[in-house]
C-alpha cells in the first residue's frame, strides 16, 4: 500500500514537472493563412514564469515538412511568456516561399516543445518551395543570431525526457520502500 501511494505521488509530481513550462499554442491554427510581409501573431495559453529570466526570451522557430520529418526553416524571433502576455507579433520575410509550415516554441531550460498544427504561408512573389531564409519579428528587435542555423527536430524528445524522468522517479520511490 505504501508503495502504491509513493508511486502515485511520484507520478503526479512528474506530470506537473513535465507540463510546468509547456505552452499551448492557439494561433496559428490548421487552416490559418499567413502572408509574407504582413504582421501575423502567435497566440498561446499557459505561462513559463517558473523559467525566470529565460522565459522572457523564448525561441519561436518556423518549420516545414510532415510531423514525422519536420525541418527547421528559420527563427521567427522570441516571445515573453512569463506574464499575462498571450500573443507575440511577427512579420514573415518576403524571402520565405509559399507553402505549408508549422511553428515550434521551445521553453528552456526545461526543453519543453510546443508545436502548432500546419498552416499556410502565402507569398505573392514566389512559387511554392521551402528555401531556408531569415524572418524578423514585427515588434521586437531582431533575435541575437544574425542568420538561421540548421536545427534538428525535437519532436520525440518530450516523450523520451518524460520517460527518463519517470524511470528515475520510480527508482527513487523503490529506494524509499
Amino acid at each position: 500500500m505504501k508503495f502504491i501511494a509513493t508511486l502515485a505521488v511520484v507520478a503526479s509530481s512528474m506530470a506537473a514537472l513535465v507540463s510546468a513550462d509547456m505552452l499551448q499554442i492557439s494561433n496559428p491554427t490548421m487552416g490559418s493563412v499567413w502572408t509574407t510581409g504582413q504582421a501575423e501573431f502567435v497566440g498561446w495559453s499557459g505561462n513559463c514564469a517558473s523559467m525566470g529570466a529565460a522565459g522572457k526570451n523564448v525561441t519561436v522557430d518556423l518549420l516545414t515538412g510532415p510531423s514525422s520529418a519536420v525541418r527547421y526553416v528559420a527563427t521567427l524571433g522570441t516571445l515573453d511568456c512569463t506574464g499575462s502576455n498571450a500573443r507575440a507579433d511577427f512579420t514573415v520575410s518576403n524571402s520565405i516561399a509559399a507553402g505549408t509550415y508549422s511553428i515550434i516554441v521551445r521553453t528552456q531550460p526545461t526543453g519543453q516543445e510546443s508545436y502548432t498544427n500546419q498552416f499556410q504561408i502565402n507569398n505573392p512573389s514566389s512559387a511554392p518551395s521551402t528555401p531556408v531564409a531569415p524572418v524578423t519579428p514585427a515588434s521586437d528587435p531582431a533575435p541575437s543570431t544574425n542568420s538561421p542555423t540548421t536545427k534538428s527536430s525535437g519532436a520525440s524528445s518530450l516523450g523520451a525526457n518524460a520517460a527518463m524522468a519517470f524511470a528515475g522517479a520510480a527508482a527513487v520511490a523503490y529506494q524509499l520502500l
